[in-house]
């Protein structure tokens, strides 16, 4: 905010897990706010049995039958959280969303003017594929419309592991660094 000058929102997608631990370290910081004002929560998701996928049952900490879906779940919770509206509402239009596993991320200028000027609804950050990327998901083209795609892991056939992790044929990864117009999300 000082950086800056403007009015920037620090907000966290948290799980039903971690929100309130979150909450508790975060109050030392008030002007980041508290609360609905400081995070948003994903959704949970049954977890189910392998053998015949009924729901699991856990009678001493029924906590343990559910799980969060992830960062996948950023825009679902968003929209289905109020969140997205809250911010379009104060006039945020523009969001840049980093993973916690990418703790090195900043908002940088230069990629969100690119990004405003592109006109586009939602950028994803990039980099060079090396050996120690060599797991992780890439970008790919999709063989029956040419789009861009994200390819993880766990959508990749074993017997398609070799290619998956050819970092000259797959050369770019996602850093989880993510920009967004907000307006965009309504449609």
């Amino acid at each position: 905010k000082k950086e800056f000058q403007t009015d920037l929102k620090f907000m966290l997608m948290n799980s039903y897990a971690s929100s309130k631990d979150t909450l508790e370290t975060l109050a030392k910081y008030p002007e980041l706010g508290s609360g609905s004002q400081l995070e948003f929560l994903q959704s949970k998701a049954p977890k189910v049995m392998a053998a015949d996928l009924r729901p699991v049952s856990w009678d001493t900490d029924p906590t343990h039958e559910w799980c969060p879906p992830g960062h996948g779940d950023l825009y679902p919770a968003l929209l289905s959280s109020g969140t997205l509206d809250d911010l379009i509402d104060k006039g945020f239009r523009y969001m840049f969303v980093s993973n916690i596993d990418n703790l090195g991320a900043n908002m940088d200028l230069k990629i969100l003017t690119h990004f405003v000027r592109s006109g586009a609804p939602f950028m994803m950050e990039v980099a060079d594929r090396t050996d120690a990327d060599k797991t992780g998901g890439h970008l790919a083209r999709n063989s029956a419309t040419g789009a861009l795609l994200l390819r993880e892991a766990g959508q990749c056939p074993e017997d398609e592991m070799e290619d998956f992790q050819d970092i000259s044929r797959h050369k770019f990864f996602n850093t989880n660094n993510l920009w967004v117009d907000l307006p965009a999300l309504r449609v």
